[in-house]
């Protein structure tokens, strides 16, 4: 697992290789919680729309290939440069950095706990307990919630 801190660049970078790979949905998923409190948010939600509805016509058949190229690649055109704008703004304003890594932070949990100053580093285990049972033989396995674990 890495414990290292994300930083704004690693993120970018991240978000960019995504899109590199096709994998639109899980960059539009990276950007919204990163964006919740900025106006840039409605742009990712924009995207988002574009590209659910261009997956659905897709799957309906109701869609030429190249028009769905088009749209894609369109999003993919919109997404980058949205990456390229957030990167300036944080140049020109550390503070707005500085904020953004937190949000990252919180999407990435290193044992941060949400509005809390809890920190830890290791298996940090908050809520139910967890046990962890090792057997060597298991009888009764037809039937596990009678099974004898031994």
């Amino acid at each position: 697992m890495n414990t290292e801190t994300p930083t704004l660049q690693t993120w970018l970078e991240q978000a960019r290789l995504l899109i590199a790979e096709d994998r639109l949905d899980e960059v539009l998923s990276m950007l919204r919680p990163m964006l919740e409190n900025s106006p840039q948010l409605d742009e990712v939600l924009q995207q988002s729309g574009r590209f659910a509805a261009i997956r659905k016509q897709i799957r309906l058949g109701t869609v030429s290939q190249a028009e769905a190229n088009l749209t894609q690649n369109q999003i993919r055109a919109a997404l980058l440069e949205l990456l390229s704008e957030i990167e300036a703004q944080q140049a020109a304003a550390p503070a707005l950095g500085e904020e953004m890594v937190r949000a990252i932070s919180v999407m990435n949990p290193q044992g941060i706990v949400v509005n809390s100053s809890i920190q830890a580093s290791g298996d940090l285990h908050i809520g139910d307990k967890q046990i962890t049972q090792n057997a060597e033989k298991i009888y009764n396995i037809d039937n596990i919630d009678n099974a004898n674990f031994s």
